[in-house]
């Protein structure tokens, strides 16, 4: 209930649409099947964008930082994950970080042989200002990550001002503005937070499951931290923060 009160702020005609399928539930089946086609291809698209444009992305400062060992397109999407140190930092749970980085190798094995089970409770680097980390206080800092904005830019506000957000080019309107979007909702950084999560990590094709964490239940979680979350100022300051 609640997700259709939010899509019908987006559509107010489709709950006159809906009720005109009572009689005919054939056509509402129909109608139904459309929207799954429609947002698994939107979903595919950005998805493909990402994997085309995304990579250098992933690196704090593209202009002088590099990928060690060097990571390529051609390298292909299994290079990534827990096979390389710089997209497993990205994917480590926050409050793993300080094990991560006494010793990557040993940890990104264990993960490897389920040792270390990453799931969406646990709240991976790229969400955060790592400059703002507290592991105290595990919101601090949190959804203001560099690639997550980045990835979010890239799919909303279109790749040109991806890595500086003050830069758009290309004569096509960018998908936030063409949806009426003046400043990123919670749900949106929640589908830029699920795609960077798959783009950092090495499955080959879109799933739901990556090793142990569910991309349904990372989405949720995401969400929560915005619309289940008692604490309103960091609400209110996180969605400041990204404000278009």
């Amino acid at each position: 209930v609640k997700h259709y009160k939010e899509f019908i702020k987006l559509v107010p005609t489709l709950s006159d649409l809906i009720s005109g399928f009572e009689k005919f539930p054939l056509a509402m089946d129909n109608f139904i099947h459309a929207l799954s086609s429609a947002s698994n291809d939107a979903r595919s698209d950005d998805t493909g964008s990402l994997m085309r444009e995304g990579l250098v992305y992933m690196l704090k400062t593209p202009e002088t930082d590099q990928f060690n060992p060097p990571l390529l397109k051609q390298h292909g999407k299994i290079a990534r994950g827990w096979n390389h140190p710089q997209t497993a930092r990205l994917l480590c749970p926050m409050r793993m970080l300080d094990i991560f980085d006494n010793d990557p190798l040993s940890f990104m094995n264990k993960v490897k042989e389920g040792q270390i089970k990453i799931t969406a409770a646990k709240l991976p680097l790229f969400l955060y200002d790592e400059s703002m980390l507290d592991p105290t206080r595990k919101s601090q800092g949190c959804l203001r990550g560099y690639y997550l904005k980045r990835v979010f830019r890239h799919i909303f506000t279109g790749p040109s001002s991806a890595i500086s957000a003050n830069t758009h080019k290309g004569t096509k309107a960018p998908k936030g503005r063409i949806h009426g979007m003046i400043s990123p909702l919670p749900r949106a950084i929640a589908y830029a937070a699920v795609q960077a999560y798959f783009q950092l990590s090495s499955a080959t094709q879109w799933t739901q499951q990556i090793e142990s964490l569910d991309l349904v239940l990372f989405y949720d979680r995401v969400v929560d931290m915005f619309e289940g979350n008692t604490n309103k100022q960091w609400v209110d300051e996180t969605l400041n923060h990204w404000k278009l």
